[in-house]
């Protein structure tokens, strides 16, 4: 089973990798691929390049086993829809990949490109840390009755780590220390390349 982790990365920090560790222990995945965003749907054009991000997730997660970074969304370029990430995993991998998302992301599934297709395609690893379960549970009953828990999605709760990008970027932009927030190497990376300041 591979488990695929997507998102901005901008910057990658602990909370990211403490989630997808926990997670694949929790489930038994063999690996989890972080997939760096192109650009994101929905959100303002990233702060750091593709190539800084891609850089940073590959310094985060080289000393842990269970880690892979995989380049997809970076190469493909464009505006990065899960839709069209699946449908390319599910052709070379032959079975439907499962993708790690958010509760609150999960929760506005239906206003993402092509959900019933992305749904034919996909499996989820839904991640919770304000107990929210019950609320996703209505919600797929409401906008995708054929999805089945624990075959279509699996529904975990995970340790609450109070920590975001967008802050990690406005400390760096005030000049303010990030350590402990980023893998060393990530912190070492953004202050030799200038990145958010």
């Amino acid at each position: 089973m591979k488990l695929f982790f997507g998102g901005s990365f901008d910057p990658i920090h602990i909370g990211h990798l403490i989630v997808a560790r926990d997670v694949l222990e929790a489930l038994g995945f063999e690996k989890v691929f972080f997939l760096p965003a192109h650009q994101a749907p929905l959100k303002e054009p990233h702060k750091a390049s593709a190539e800084d991000r891609y850089n940073m997730v590959s310094l985060a997660i080289e000393s842990f086993q269970g880690f892979e970074i995989n380049k997809m969304e970076i190469e493909r370029g464009g505006v990065s829809y899960t839709v069209d990430t699946a449908r390319e995993l599910y052709k070379s991998l032959g079975e439907k990949p499962y993708f790690l998302v958010g509760a609150d992301s999960f929760l506005s599934l239906h206003l993402w490109k092509n959900p019933n297709e992305l749904i034919s395609l996909a499996r989820f690893v839904v991640i919770d840390r304000e107990g929210k379960w019950q609320e996703v549970k209505s919600y797929i009953k409401e906008h995708f009755s054929k999805l089945r828990e624990e075959k279509d999605f699996h529904f975990v709760s995970v340790r609450r780590v109070d920590i975001s990008s967008t802050e990690i970027r406005e400390r760096v932009k005030k000049g303010k220390s990030i350590k402990w927030l980023v893998p060393e190497k990530v912190e070492e990376y953004i202050l030799a390349r200038g990145l958010y300041e």
